[in-house]
């Protein structure tokens, strides 16, 4: 009974370990996975159901992310959606490290670039639908914080293996 009880124990930790975390959204049409060791943070939207704001950690808050997804009626200049995301003061992005890389199909414009202040790093995504779905547009904002302390190259890594599995479904 005791090598029972151990063994489902071990079953339960593990799977834990190795679980990932996936968000579907079909209301605003997206969806992501994080790998292996990131946790699933508040999840938080508007009374009007046009904002929705998931957090996420891994190794004890040395990296974090968040998806901000947005839901408009006409369509959003992406040039200005990141001028407004980068001048609130309640997000608190640090300066912009050179330029943007287009990131830009058929269905989206988007644009990522990175930031750093003393203490983090950050890599920003942010894409703008260009074609409605029902007659709604979406904006999205995925960003990722990591400690300084992080090898860069670690922290790139992980960044570019998740932001590779945002697909948006319109």
């Amino acid at each position: 009974m005791k090598n029972i009880l151990l063994a489902v124990l071990v079953l339960f930790l593990s799977s834990s370990l190795f679980a990932q975390v996936k968000i579907d959204n079909d209301n605003y049409k997206f969806r992501i996975e994080y790998s292996k060791g990131w946790k699933a943070g508040n999840k938080i939207e508007t009374d009007k159901k046009d904002v929705i704001n998931y957090s996420f950690s891994k190794n004890d808050n040395k990296m974090t992310s968040s998806i901000i997804a947005f839901k408009f009626s006409a369509p959003t200049n992406l040039d200005d959606f990141i001028y407004k995301l980068e001048k609130d003061f309640n997000l608190n992005i640090p300066e912009r490290i050179g330029g943007y890389t287009t990131l830009s199909t058929d269905v989206y414009d988007g644009k990522s670039a990175d930031y750093k202040d003393k203490d983090s790093y950050e890599k920003i995504y942010y894409y703008s639908t260009t074609k409605d779905s029902s007659g709604d547009y979406f904006c999205y904002m995925i960003r990722f914080i990591g400690d300084s302390k992080l090898k860069l190259n670690d922290f790139t890594t992980e960044v570019t293996n998740i932001a590779n599995t945002f697909k948006i479904n319109i």
